[in-house]
């Protein structure tokens, strides 16, 4: 969908600090003869550090970062996540609304994958009323828990912790959103379920969850059925969603300046993404990605906060930004770039 008059005011980002893979290889928590191969740098660890707080923080730090705006000046807030964020029962979105922008708002958790931030920015750009309104859309994961063993859930990518957010107006900032689209793939619904029961849910029984494993399970049924249709499939529907999206935007992908990936396995974003689209690695993010873990929803919009900080960015340039999750859904977006903030120069 197009989205006229609508702006990314700030970026705010919350980073722990990051282990190395080789750390995790020499303690035995990592594969040592999968890191040549894989080439990554590491993943950002929250340590206990709730989710919830790595939200807030880097609420705060997009705040600090908008030039004036309060908080309670928002009109939405929307908050994404992939994993489990707190006790059972009780939402993440009302702790930002206590430490930070009050019960007038409305707050409310998005669980739509990896794609989250992308929805959320569809959802807000129907939301938002021209010429004044704001939202703050939040994403945060720690994936540090018994249940998941970061190093090796995914064959060839490290899970990371971060916390992202995007404070989004209909009147000024620094990138205008030009078009954004998520879309889902029903009949690849099964990709990541492992061919484990619906119920009960795994967290309730203890299951850890292994993509790793659950990809080898899928790979089995493809072989076995008509599976090879669903992979074409993605392929064809990932292609027309970014030629959709560019052309919503007015452009094309020689107008791209650099393109945002989930932080995944190289080969696979080289071979089965880039290469779909005639681009290479070095026109993506993935090295900063991979020294620092998919971070779930946060990937895309943490990577566009290290092209503005490292200085790969300048007025006038055209980011692409692309998502894949569980669904399969897959998301594209189209921001142009129309000054660099002052906290970036």
């Amino acid at each position: 969908m197009r989205t006229p008059d609508m702006y990314l005011r700030s970026i705010g980002v919350h980073l722990p600090p990051v282990v190395t893979v080789e750390t995790a290889a020499a303690e035995g928590r990592y594969p040592a003869d999968e890191v040549e191969y894989f080439r990554l740098g590491g993943a950002a660890v929250a340590g206990d550090l709730p989710a919830p707080e790595l939200a807030l923080r880097a609420a705060r730090h997009a705040f600090e970062r908008s030039g004036g705006m309060s908080p309670r000046d928002l009109d939405l807030m929307l908050y994404s996540d992939v994993w489990h964020q707190g006790p059972e029962g009780w939402e993440p979105q009302y702790y930002l609304q206590q430490h930070l922008v009050g019960g007038d708002v409305l707050a409310v958790e998005l669980r739509n994958g990896c794609c989250g931030l992308f929805s959320g920015l569809q959802l807000t750009a129907g939301y938002l009323r021209p010429g004044g309104g704001s939202a703050l859309l939040v994403g945060a994961d720690n994936h540090g828990t018994p249940l998941v063993d970061r190093w090796r859930a995914i064959e060839g990518c490290v899970l990371g912790d971060a916390g992202c957010a995007l404070l989004v107006t209909t009147d000024t900032g620094f990138a205008e959103v030009r078009s954004v689209n998520v879309t889902v793939l029903p009949e690849a619904e099964a990709v990541n379920d492992g061919g484990v029961p619906m119920f009960p849910p795994d967290a309730t029984v203890g299951r850890p969850l292994d993509f790793a494993a659950r990809n080898v399970e899928f790979r089995k049924r493809l072989i076995e059925g008509d599976g090879a249709s669903v992979m074409l499939a993605i392929q064809k529907t990932l292609i027309e969603l970014v030629d959709r999206t560019l052309k919503e935007a007015d452009i094309t992908l020689d107008d791209v300046a650099r393109v945002a990936f989930p932080h995944g396995r190289w080969d696979d974003l080289e071979h089965r993404g880039l290469n779909w689209l005639g681009l290479t690695l070095a026109d993506s993010t993935w090295e900063y990605g991979a020294s620092i873990g998919h971070l779930g929803v946060g990937d895309q919009f943490v990577a566009l906060d290290h092209l503005l900080a490292t200085g790969a960015l300048a007025a006038g340039d055209d980011v692409l930004l692309v998502g894949l999750g569980a669904g399969t859904t897959m998301a594209c977006a189209v921001l142009r770039i129309l000054g660099i903030p002052e906290e970036y120069a």
